[in-house]
């Protein structure tokens, strides 16, 4: 039998804090008025879950691409705080709790599915092809404005870039860098 170290113990508090972090940093960048009056993205209890969940894509394809065994426990606890979030989101507008679990369940089906469909498309090769694939995701699935999946898009295959340039120490730490990349990437311009 394996004792468990206080090595284990400080590793597993390191994640939780990491998966904190970043989803505080997520939620923030997420909530940015940009994504809603320039973004194209309805202004809406849906859209601003939706906005969460792209971004959350976002973090699990950057935290999935690092090695080791660190990234999967802070991919798992970051994507519960979401699923918390929106149930504590759904509380704050009064929701009873008769149909919160429903309303709840449906909101994380919706997270799961769109979440695996942008992953893929930010995980595929980069080119005109993978924009255009986002593009239709975003499209099909109503997170933005009609006409504007493809600067959304481009917005976000934006992030994905300058995180990619984000050292991995930094992203296994929960910080994520949205809102340097946000002002300072040329699709951010406004």
């Amino acid at each position: 039998m394996t004792a468990f170290s206080g090595n284990w113990f400080q590793r597993r508090g390191a994640r939780r804090k990491a998966a904190r972090e970043a989803y505080r940093r997520l939620l923030r960048h997420a909530l940015e008025p940009f994504w809603y009056l320039e973004g194209g993205v309805p202004d809406t209890f849906d859209g601003r879950a939706g906005m969460v969940t792209l971004l959350t894509s976002l973090a699990i394809v950057r935290l999935s691409r690092i090695e080791g065994p660190d990234s999967a426990p802070v991919t798992a606890r970051l994507n519960d705080l979401v699923l918390d979030g929106f149930d504590a989101a759904f509380r704050e507008k009064g929701v009873g709790d008769a149909s919160i679990a429903r309303k709840v369940r449906r909101l994380a089906e919706v997270h799961a599915g769109v979440g695996r469909a942008t992953f893929t498309a930010f995980t595929a090769p980069a080119g005109p092809g993978q924009a255009v694939e986002l593009a239709e995701i975003l499209r099909r699935n109503g997170a933005v404005a009609p006409g504007r999946a493809a600067a959304l898009a481009a917005q976000l295959l934006a992030l994905q870039a300058h995180l990619a340039g984000q050292p991995d120490e930094e992203i296994l730490h929960g910080r994520f860098d949205w809102i340097a990349a946000a002002a300072g990437g040329p699709a951010f311009q406004h």
